[in-house]
């Protein structure tokens, strides 16, 4: 192969010519490189901006789950404290109606609702043997029970109680919680 002109200047130019098409490259992987990198941090920001909202999304449905949670425990001891206060105050009503039991107003109450069939009469004190003289007792009782072949009147305080204990109920909680 023959060479003609200068082989140094050829050289040159060669050299040249590449020099500027790798730096046309070197340009251009750069600016790709620019994009690519314009492009991640895009993606990266857009990826924090969504684990941001989903972890806020996941700390408010938590909240909310353990909000809700000591809300119904709160709400559950209240009811309790609440059962408890009005049980105490049955309890309560019944020690102070052991004396209503021996009472006149007690007696005439019964003589009013009492049964005019024959009866067995059990009390809880020989106190109604002077009103009902066949009087059988039985200290389990407080009060008095009638009792015929298939009927069984009780005029007892638990069962007086019993009877209006919803209503006293209803009533005693208005009255202590508004």
């Amino acid at each position: 192969m023959e060479i003609f002109g200068n082989a140094e200047y050829i050289k040159k130019v060669i050299e040249e010519r590449y020099n500027l098409k790798i730096k046309e490259l070197e340009k251009e992987r750069d600016k790709s490189l620019e994009e690519l990198r314009i492009k991640f941090e895009n993606e990266i920001k857009l990826l924090r901006i969504q684990m941001k909202n989903k972890k806020e999304t996941e700390v408010k449905k938590v909240y909310s789950m353990i909000f809700n949670e000591e809300k119904l425990k709160a709400k559950k001891e209240f009811e309790e404290k609440r059962n408890s206060l009005i049980e105490s105050v049955f309890k309560e009503a019944k020690k102070r109606a052991k004396d209503f039991v021996h009472s006149k107003a007690y007696i005439e109450y019964i003589k009013k609702n009492m049964p005019k069939e024959k009866v067995e009469i059990i009390g809880d004190s020989d106190y109604y043997r002077k009103f009902f003289p066949k009087l059988k007792i039985d200290k389990s009782l407080i009060g008095i029970i009638f009792k015929s072949k298939n009927i069984v009147y009780d005029f007892t305080l638990d069962n007086i109680i019993n009877s209006k204990k919803d209503i006293l109920r209803h009533e005693l909680s208005k009255i202590l919680f508004g």
